[in-house]
């Protein structure tokens, strides 16, 4: 039984019928020839590759009717056919002449209500076949123009149906202009011409939608190829950049601690301040590896907090002592007024490091000498540590892409301290996987006050605080 069923969708020309074949070699013709400009959309070329084809499928059965009015003496039917035809032949090349598919479309339709009418007229009104012509009318303008369209010329149809029924209900008899013994000839060249014409129509209509789902699903068929590619390479780039992070951060550790031990060494000054340059090289690229490999984490989603409660003063006095040294080497002081009993949800490692970017940016662009500033706040239900710098501010073009990745700003650190662009956005993301937030409020010359804020934990019990 698999044999029997037709394979429409592979397109194999033993398979096409000659409805099919025609339609595709007129479909062919009509996109190289009368439409160019119209093939980059997709749908403007749906529509007009339909109203070519439905134009010529108009004009030859024009050309055959008239023909055989002709034979039988029909000459008033022959003529109406033959005016019809011609402007049927001229309808698909006003695309081309007009770049428009408006005026043919609706050229197809108005031909169609009035020849089917006047057809009416001379074929014994709504005893004659041309009425069922005119009943095809609203079909036909609705795959021809848009909905207003349709619409208008389905009213239109009614009008004229009207006009004929009417016209038989007052009396009013519409000859039949041909010798009345073709009468069951012309009917049923009428009726069977009129199903034959439907069936072609349907052909038109179905080669046309076939057309659109197959260049539909191989773009959809394309475009998941590519997203599939894009996943591949995206995790090929992922996996690169754990493995060359982590090769590139075990000799790093091994080069920070031998020139560290070098520093501590009785040897010259000159060994000792380029194995100062050397940890200082070292941790620059450290923290560098560091962020990547967090940056790459977060994006994969590996990044999971361990929330518990934590005294947020207590992470800020091991963050402020960890970035000590850095602020001794630009003689820069930092104050902070962080009372104790500010618990919060956080997670502990995750915190610290916020807290340590913050202060460390804080430091790496505040001018020597200068102060930087810390206090631990409650508010509406949260903690907030908020670091106020010294430094050049910010502008509100830096400050609309602040936690962007890889964004370097106008700002440069004042003792040519480096930066990846990455510290700022890794923040951002770490508090919002904690119900945090951070935001920053700066000015140009007034200096940029970083403010993250987590939520505020229940207070502790007193067994809790004995222990």
């Amino acid at each position: 039984m698999a044999d029997e069923t037709p394979n429409v969708s592979n397109g194999s020309p033993a398979r096409r019928s000659f409805a099919e074949e025609w339609s595709g070699r007129a479909d062919d013709w009509a996109g190289r020839v009368l439409f160019p400009r119209l093939l980059g959309d997709p749908e403007l070329s749906r529509r007009a590759r339909l109203i070519t084809r439905f134009g010529f499928l108009g004009f030859f059965f024009g050309v055959a009717y008239a023909a055989f009015y002709l034979a039988i003496g029909h000459q008033w039917g022959a003529g109406i056919i033959v005016i019809c035809s011609l402007l049927y032949g001229l309808a698909p090349f006003l695309i081309r002449w007009t770049q428009s598919l408006a005026l043919p479309g609706h050229l197809l339709s108005g031909i169609m209500a009035v020849g089917f009418t006047a057809l009416c007229t001379v074929e014994g009104g709504m005893h004659g076949h041309a009425i069922a012509w005119l009943a095809s009318v609203p079909l036909c303008a609705l795959l021809l123009v848009d909905w207003n369209g349709a619409r208008l010329w389905a009213a239109m149809s009614i009008l004229c149906g009207t006009f004929v029924v009417a016209a038989d209900f007052l009396g009013i008899k519409f000859p039949n202009t041909f010798d009345p013994s073709w009468l069951p000839v012309v009917t049923a060249a009428g009726y069977l011409g009129l199903i034959a014409f439907m069936f072609l129509l349907g052909v038109i209509f179905e080669t046309s939608r076939e057309r659109a789902f197959t260049k539909l699903r191989n773009t959809l068929s394309e475009l998941e190829n590519s997203n599939n590619q894009l996943v591949h390479l995206n995790n090929e780039k992922n996996e690169f950049l754990g493995i060359a992070a982590h090769d590139l951060k075990n000799p790093l550790t091994a080069i920070i601690g031998s020139a560290e031990l070098i520093t501590m060494a009785p040897n010259s000054p000159k060994v000792g301040k380029l194995a100062t340059n050397i940890s200082s090289a070292g941790k620059r690229m450290r923290d560098l590896i560091t962020n990547l490999l967090d940056a790459n984490a977060i994006e994969q989603g590996k990044f999971t907090s361990n929330l518990e409660r934590c005294d947020l003063s207590a992470l800020v006095a091991q963050s402020v002592e960890q970035n000590l040294p850095n602020a001794t080497r630009k003689e820069i002081t930092i104050q902070a007024f962080t009372p104790p009993g500010m618990w919060v949800v956080a997670d502990k490692n995750a915190t610290i490091q916020i807290l340590d970017n913050l202060i460390s940016n804080a430091v790496k662009y505040s001018p020597p000498k200068s102060t930087v500033l810390i206090a631990t706040v409650e508010s509406d239900g949260r903690i907030s540590a908020e670091v106020k710098d010294h430094g050049p501010g910010l502008s509100d073009d830096d400050q609309k892409k602040l936690f962007r990745k890889f964004t370097r700003l106008s700002s440069k650190p004042t003792a040519g301290e480096s930066s990846t662009g990455l510290g700022l956005s890794i923040v951002k993301r770490l508090a919002e996987s904690m119900a945090g937030t951070v935001d920053c409020q700066s000015a140009l010359g007034q200096g940029s006050t970083f403010a993250v804020r987590l939520p505020a934990a229940e207070p502790a019990t007193a067994l809790e605080e004995a222990a």
